[in-house]
């Protein structure tokens, strides 16, 4: 019998998104829950960083593409001198070297896949999937799905755990700080909000031009983003080509974005790539704000077509201009989406439900 379990994350990425993100909060929770936990990551990313603030343990790993046989040594090495009984890998690098340190230790390994991006359907890739790791946890059951029908693998050997929030901390009736006056905009503004990573493929540039046509209709509307990421400057340089200085307010990155949902009165994500079934929308729904999507990867699991928001084409700015000003004009259907909307995360993207499930497949593996 396993006195303790004892759990080691890797992740490749040095940056700061919904992944990273989740993999912090999920060691937090499972620390909690009496497990130990280790996070392996690059030297100098972030994830190591915000592990370190948090009183977690680390191993600063340098991981590169191909066989890294110095990383796997070394995850091996931990391995050992600290009694993990799982490995859990995020990436496609530390998956494939934390996959091959963890069969040679003789753990259980579990791949999670984060991304609603196609995976590559060469031999490498289903061996990594379906050899290297014991059991892969997907974010939302359309990424689960395309692995079993367009990848070909086991059914019996994926589970679907779609990100999930955080109901008490993404409250309709937490007190917050009021962000308009913080940020100088005016109270009467009808504000659209955007929380992400500023990466091309969320969307940004589509909302924004928006803004151009959401103007002459609705005078006081006012654009909010919260984040930061690669393509920010892109942003700011077509903010300023087409005159939006005013209308439109960037914050970066925030720790604790329930000020600024608070305020906003729509939340967009009109992403055309990579989604699973996301962070953003749920917080939104918790915190009572209507929402708008696409119907990328896992989006639609979360928002169904005019019952807990609305759908818009990918790509689609005149899309995005027609839903905004549907729910500008529509109180009814505004409030219908909202009760919806929170019902739905509620009951299928919390951040209790995600733990438990992947609680459950760590038990699952180890009573084997």
């Amino acid at each position: 019998m396993i006195s303790k379990i004892n759990i080691l994350h890797t992740e490749w990425s040095d940056g700061w998104g919904g992944q990273e993100i989740r993999i912090l909060a999920e060691s937090l929770e499972f620390i909690k829950r009496g497990y130990g936990v280790s996070i392996a990551a690059q030297p100098n990313s972030q994830l190591i960083q915000k592990a370190r603030e948090a009183n977690i343990s680390v191993l600063p790993l340098t991981m590169n593409k191909g066989f890294n046989i110095g990383a796997i040594l070394k995850l091996i090495k931990f391995i050992k001198i600290n009694k993990v009984n799982i490995i859990h890998t995020h990436s496609s690098v530390d998956s494939r070297t934390g996959g091959i340190a963890g069969r040679i230790a003789g753990i259980k390994v579990v791949r999670s896949r984060h991304i609603s991006m196609p995976v590559s359907k060469s031999w490498l890739t289903w061996f990594q999937y379906m050899k290297l790791a014991n059991r892969v946890i997907t974010s939302g059951e359309f990424i689960k799905q395309e692995l079993i029908k367009v990848n070909k693998m086991l059914p019996e050997r994926i589970v679907s755990a779609p990100a999930g929030v955080d109901e008490k901390r993404f409250s309709i009736n937490k007190e917050a700080s009021n962000i308009k006056v913080e940020f100088k905009i005016d109270k009467d503004c009808f504000i659209i909000g955007m929380v992400s990573v500023i990466r091309s493929w969320k969307g940004h540039e589509f909302v924004i031009r928006a803004m151009e046509s959401l103007k002459k209709k609705i005078p006081n509307v006012h654009l909010l983003i919260v984040g930061d990421g690669p393509v920010k400057e892109k942003v700011l340089s077509l903010i300023k080509e087409l005159s939006l200085e005013e209308s439109i307010t960037l914050v970066g990155y925030q720790k604790d974005p329930v000020p600024f949902y608070q305020v906003m009165d729509v939340v967009v994500l009109p992403s055309y790539a990579g989604e699973a079934t996301s962070q953003t929308l749920p917080q939104a729904m918790l915190m009572g704000k209507p929402v708008i999507s696409t119907n990328i990867g896992g989006l639609p699991e979360v928002v169904i077509d005019r019952e807990t928001g609305l759908i818009v084409l990918p790509k689609d700015s005149k899309s995005i201009y027609q839903a905004v000003l549907e729910l500008f004009s529509d109180a009814n259907l505004r409030d219908t989406i909202v009760k919806n909307g929170r019902e739905h995360a509620l009951n299928f993207f919390t951040f209790k439900k995600m733990v438990d499930t992947t609680e459950d497949v760590y038990i699952e593996l180890l009573n084997k």
